[in-house]
């Protein structure tokens, strides 16, 4: 089973509707509160399912870390929630012990990580640095 299809399945176990709704300028956004939750993926931003996979993530990371805010935050609270998001991301996607894996057969370009992981070469450079501040690499 594919990764975006282990997300579907998480969303699923947990309650979360996924929607797929034009909601204008964001590729994707994520509710939660009182027994509800959901995300809806914008249609325009997600052609392709490496776009689908990071966006849902992201907006599945929000909610299993409780770190969904509203858009007059604190922007520091702001930045710590991404970071405990993008983190879960990564751990999701981008799996230290495979990232290590990888590395140790000669996969180092960010491309070639990025085909291999099947995500963004962005997110690429989001689990080094994540898993650099851990101690981890």
């Amino acid at each position: 089973m594919d990764k975006l299809q282990k997300l579907y399945q998480i969303a699923e176990a947990h309650d979360i509707g996924v929607y797929f709704y034009d909601i204008g300028e964001p590729a994707a956004a994520a509710v939660s509160g009182d027994g509800f939750s959901a995300i809806a993926l914008n249609p325009r931003e997600n052609r392709s399912e490496r776009q689908e996979l990071e966006h849902l993530s992201h907006e599945l990371g929000h909610i299993e870390t409780g770190t969904l805010h509203s858009r007059d935050a604190d922007p520091i609270e702001v930045m710590r929630g991404e970071y405990r998001c993008t983190a879960w991301v990564v751990n999701y996607l981008v799996p230290i012990d495979e990232l290590r894996e990888q590395v140790n057969h000669g996969c180092t370009e960010l491309w070639e990580l990025a085909d291999y992981f099947g995500v963004s070469e962005s997110c690429i450079l989001d689990a080094i640095k994540i898993y650099r501040n851990r101690g981890l690499l």
